[in-house]
């Protein structure tokens, strides 16, 4: 009888094992999901303002402004590299 409890409750610990697994890497999973569709948003909002800086100077003052305030040191490097005054 003691050998079908110790039995019994390594069977349990696997599943527990097994279950920490699976969620780890459903979380693992979620956070890379989560990722790609910053980096997509981020894309379209990218390309959307892109367009329409060529339409309106304004806007592109406007987002120079937000740049200097929000890119991180490297970016704006970056950005200045290309032609941005910020």
């Amino acid at each position: 009888m003691a050998t079908d409890n110790v039995s019994r409750l390594e069977q349990l610990r696997r599943k527990e094992a097994a279950l920490r697994a699976e969620i780890a890497r459903e979380k693992v999973r979620q956070l890379k999901r989560a990722e790609k569709d910053h980096d997509r948003l981020a894309s379209i909002i990218g390309e959307c303002l892109m367009a329409d800086i060529e339409v309106d100077p304004k806007l592109g003052l406007l987002l120079e402004e937000s740049l200097k305030r929000n890119a991180s040191p490297r970016d704006a490097e970056f950005l200045r590299s290309r032609g941005w005054r910020i």
